[in-house]
């Protein structure tokens, strides 16, 4: 058996950038997991901001349609409420963005 969640958080730390939601329709759930934040924590290392990582996992979250309690609880690990909102509105952002591709 494989384990999607850290195959997703190593091909997370690799990308660049999010995938496309195309992309992602043959993965489950877990790997989608594990690449939004394999995705964050670099981005995180990369700029020095945590509160910017919690807030684009908020977003992509909600575009690859995971649940967002589960994925919030990641961010509840810290203890830190910042993250937390920072995360919660990157989601209700992500409801009001065009979706990527999207003709303007």
């Amino acid at each position: 058996m494989k384990n999607e969640f850290a195959r997703g958080v190593m091909d997370g730390m690799k990308s660049r950038h999010p995938q496309e939601i195309a992309a992602f329709t043959d993965y489950r759930a877990d790997y989608k997991r594990g690449f939004i934040l394999g995705y964050c924590h670099q981005l995180e290392r990369r700029y020095g901001e945590m509160a910017l990582a919690a807030w684009k996992a908020g977003i992509l979250t909600r575009r690859y349609g995971l649940d967002q309690t589960l994925m919030r609880e990641f961010f509840t690990d810290f203890r830190s409420e910042r993250l937390v909102r920072s995360f919660n509105r990157g989601y209700q952002e992500a409801a009001a963005l065009p979706a990527p591709g999207a003709a303007a």
